[in-house]
């Protein structure tokens, strides 16, 4: 199995890596030295496996779909990081 990285992000100074195996798409994001993660399962159509199979295509997925999926998981990163970090805040505040 191959897992693919692409190019890691930040935000509110927290990283967020990016990585793909198999269907898998996966964040990991580090907040205060603990990893988090979550992950989605995205089929590729028919026609991107067939030119993925014929080797005209180097991916069963196409730049633009690995764009929107690596988006939606960068949404769903921000979404984990702004819950920790404000939860952590309101417990100081207590």
């Amino acid at each position: 199995m191959r897992i693919y990285t692409f190019k890691p992000e930040k935000y509110r100074d927290c990283p967020i890596y990016y990585r793909n195996f198999e269907h898998c798409f996966e964040y990991l994001i580090v907040i205060e030295n603990q990893i988090y993660t979550a992950h989605i399962s995205v089929i590729p159509t028919f026609i991107n496996r067939l030119l993925y199979w014929l080797r005209i295509e180097k991916s069963e997925y196409s730049q633009q779909q690995q764009g929107k999926i690596i988006h939606q998981l960068r949404k769903m990163a921000e979404t984990t990081i702004d819950y920790i970090l404000d939860k952590k805040g309101d417990i100081i505040k207590k």
